[in-house]
């Protein structure tokens, strides 16, 4: 008998390979503004957390140029950013195997659902999945254990067959305040010693390895 019944993914970074989309909409932003070029390092922080919390706690911008980053960075990313994204090796046929074994599927991402919907439609994925879960455009509070306690109430899962799948520390931290094991990806955007330091319950290297987990 498997462990878990429902899966929920984190989709930048762990179903998706959405930098460059990210990185592009991010330098349109700071550079429209006068703000130069982002660093590399800055710009990888942006991966994970929501866009307004980032420009406030990485950059330091007040609450209505944060707002007005967001929304300019938003501009290019509905044109064209979120075509710039890819699957990463081996996760359309994990999600193909997953459900034919039986499980349940969602995504709980701090991305603004609109652009989780248009993306998994683009990729061809949005099959898998029984739920999509994302944010409001215009959501400020909603953490990463919000997002997982929606998609776990609208699947009706519990806390005893239940895992997340990311590949940040906010996934970690999301899943272990809502009650449920985390399984971190290193092909993402994370790396070991972040999720060892946040105690991931799995670490994993391939997609194709999610399955040995679930069983």
């Amino acid at each position: 008998m498997s462990k878990y019944k429902y899966i929920l993914f984190d989709f930048d970074g762990t179903l998706t390979d959405s930098s460059e989309g990210i990185y592009k909409s991010l330098t349109y932003a700071f550079e429209s503004y006068g703000h130069g070029t982002p660093s590399a390092d800055l710009l990888k922080k942006f991966i994970g957390p929501p866009l307004y919390h980032s420009f406030t706690v990485f950059c330091g911008f007040d609450d209505k140029h944060a707002w007005e980053m967001t929304d300019k960075y938003r501009e290019r990313y509905r044109k064209i950013g979120y075509l710039e994204s890819r699957l990463y090796e081996g996760i359309p046929e994990t999600l193909k195997a997953l459900k034919e074994q039986g499980y349940i599927l969602a995504t709980a991402s701090s991305k603004p659902l609109h652009f989780v919907d248009q993306i998994c439609e683009n990729l061809g994925i949005k099959e898998y999945f029984d739920f999509l879960g994302g944010t409001e455009f215009d959501n400020t509070s909603e953490s990463k254990a919000t997002v997982i306690e929606n998609a776990m109430k609208n699947l009706g899962a519990s806390l005893d067959d239940t895992l997340m799948v990311g590949d940040r520390l906010f996934d970690i931290e999301g899943a272990h305040q809502v009650g449920i094991p985390c399984c971190a990806v290193l092909y993402g955007f994370g790396n070991r010693e972040e999720f060892e330091e946040y105690n991931a319950e799995y670490i994993v290297e391939t997609p194709e390895e999610i399955l040995d987990i679930v069983k």
